[in-house]
């Protein structure tokens, strides 16, 4: 058969183009895979939806206060967590932190398929985690680490990486489609009848996904993604798919030679200077999962030195970027044909939240017109393609944010000043356009 290295569509012939995920030259050939040998073949009977009991589950708390927050306040009994970054961002690094603190409560087995025992030895004195119940294998067939789970009853594993594993149940050399998917469902199948908890570490490809077939995130009870530039100290651990929790939300730490450290404070990383007044710069509350963040977003507006003018975003939607340009020309009357317009989220992070647009054009004209906003202010607003500030989601959630982090002002659009509480002590503006903010602003 020929598998796609994307999505993991299979046909009987080569094809140039998929057309599940319309990748180019994605096919390789790949035997058949094996599907013998189950681990679990109990049948379950059909059963009523009113008789099943919903209950919550039981949550294992590993002691990583930012780590346990993002899976939704601790790991669950036969839980799967996929865990992606791109080389060097200090993935193994994490999972060795967190496998210390889960082997003070139960016996835990680091399954090291790339590195050698002796390496990861090293990096566990550095990061000072050795633990008499913390157990290293440097094993890369899954069926000989099923028999040391059972023999010696490990409650948690992790294997790193699922791109160097394989499994004898599946054809196909290391790192192909069928011996990822085929890995990936045998480690299911394991942390399903056994009741433990699975961590998978996979690799990134160029574009930023993981490597492998998509079905390996389906197949998965959680995604985390674990970003930062290789040069920074920073790292940001995103929570993309929870079959237990609530998705979208991030941890930050920071990168030191002891090891990792949390950062439950993030005004010092992303707002640097809050307290002065700069041209191209404001600030934003956003929601990234349950969590609200200020961030500072950052515009330099230029003449264009040649005939065609350069639009850049860094951590913004290039779209909404585009969008938002067009609004300001259309609406506003502000000339940027000739001009070349930059905007960048300051901390490297990324974000998605509508709720930003106001605060991105506040940056783009403050830097155009070169005049800085009030000083110490936050703007919360969707922009419209009629100029109009549409309202956003969780406004005093944001709100106590903005009151926690000290900020005198904020600018909200007014279909919000209904729902905001009476509690706040700082000064909340509301506005029904675009156009009223900028001349209530730069009057």
């Amino acid at each position: 058969m020929f598998y796609c290295s994307n999505c993991g569509y299979k046909s009987v012939k080569w094809l140039g183009k998929c057309p599940l995920c319309e990748g180019w030259e994605t096919f390789s050939e790949e035997k058949e895979e094996v599907l013998d040998g189950q681990i679990v073949k109990e049948k379950n009977a059909p059963r009523l939806l009113k008789d099943i009991e919903g209950k919550d589950h039981a949550r294992i708390v590993t002691g990583i206060t930012e780590f346990d927050r993002i899976i939704g306040g601790g790991l669950v009994n036969g839980e799967i967590i996929l865990i992606g970054g791109e080389p060097g961002v200090g993935k193994s690094t994490l999972l060795l932190e967190i496998s210390s603190a889960l082997a003070a409560k139960e016996k835990t087995l680091y399954v090291s398929a790339e590195e050698s025992p002796a390496q990861v030895g090293l990096r566990a004195n550095r990061l000072s985690a050795q633990n008499s119940n913390l157990y290293i294998l440097g094993e890369d067939n899954l069926e000989t680490v099923f028999d040391y789970i059972k023999e010696h009853g490990f409650k948690f594993i992790v294997i790193d990486s699922i791109q160097v594993v394989w499994s004898s149940r599946s054809e196909g050399p290391k790192g192909s489609v069928s011996q990822i998917k085929g890995s990936a469902d045998y480690l299911t199948q394991i942390a399903k009848s056994l009741n433990v908890v699975i961590f998978v570490v996979g690799h990134v490809t160029k574009e930023g996904v993981i490597a492998g077939p998509k079905l390996l995130e389906h197949i998965v009870d959680c995604v985390l993604y674990f970003e930062g530039e290789i040069l920074s100290n920073y790292r940001i651990l995103r929570a993309v798919k929870n079959r237990f929790g609530p998705t979208g939300d991030l941890a930050v730490f920071e990168m030191l030679s002891s090891g990792l450290k949390e950062v439950t404070k993030t005004a010092d990383l992303f707002l640097p200077h809050k307290d002065e007044a700069i041209s191209g710069s404001s600030v934003v509350c956003v929601i990234e999962g349950l969590r609200p963040l200020l961030i500072e977003l950052q515009s330099l507006v230029s003449k264009a030195s040649f005939g065609v003018v350069r639009r850049r975003s860094l951590g913004f939607d290039f779209n909404r970027f585009s969008l938002l340009i067009a609004i300001i020309e259309k609406r506003l009357k502000m000339s940027l044909s000739s001009e070349d317009v930059f905007l960048n989220v300051a901390g490297g992070i990324k974000i998605n939240d509508p709720a930003a647009d106001l605060g991105a054009v506040i940056a783009i004209i403050s830097s155009y017109k070169e005049k800085e906003p009030p000083v110490s202010s936050a703007f919360i607003a969707e922009v419209g393609l009629a100029g109009e500030l549409r309202r956003v989601a969780n406004i005093n959630l944001r709100l106590k944010e903005i009151e926690r982090a000290g900020f005198p002002r904020c600018f909200i659009p007014e279909s919000n000043l209904k729902e905001v509480d009476g509690k706040f002590k700082f000064k909340i503006e509301g506005f029904s356009s675009l156009k009223e903010v900028i001349d209530k602003i730069w009057r």
